[in-house]
């Protein structure tokens, strides 16, 4: 999504902002539910969020008859989330896989490459592919949103 194009007479601004990442990572820190919690509140406090709790951090067993069979589905890992005040962070890991799965959803703007350096930071991680959704456009001269309204 661009900005209006045109004589619009403003300059754009990002709504809010929906960030999906695709990476490969070091198995064995993409399998430490510690470690994922501690990435969720590190990424949130440092793209200047609010949480509206703790991270909800599950570490999902592998099932063995279910390893490497199509669609994959259980293969251990963890997954996370943390609700914000302006939506959602989620997470998902397949250690197997090397594979994660990250999800930032806000109504406010924030910097994607942000984003990236965390999951690069936490979990040795190259995304594969990051996509970087803008929401809307908001003129820069109105007030920004704010975390209150």
């Amino acid at each position: 999504m661009h900005p209006p194009t045109g004589n619009t007479g403003h300059t754009w601004r990002p709504l809010g902002r929906h960030v999906k990442a695709v990476g490969l990572g070091d198995p064995e820190r993409l399998s430490d539910p510690e470690r994922v919690r501690s990435f969720l509140g590190a990424l949130v406090a440092s793209l200047g969020m609010r949480p509206l709790g703790d991270a909800v951090v599950h570490d999902v067993p592998v099932e063995l008859a279910k390893l490497h069979v199509e669609p994959f589905e259980d293969e251990g890992g963890v997954t996370g989330v943390v609700v914000l005040s302006t939506s959602h962070c989620a997470i998902h890991t397949w250690p197997a896989r090397r594979l994660l799965v990250l999800d930032v959803f806000s109504c406010r703007d924030f910097p994607p490459g942000v984003v990236k350096e965390a999951l690069d930071d936490a979990f040795g991680a190259h995304p594969r592919r990051l996509v970087d959704i803008p929401l809307g456009w908001w003129p820069a001269e109105w007030p920004a949103a704010t975390e209150e309204g």
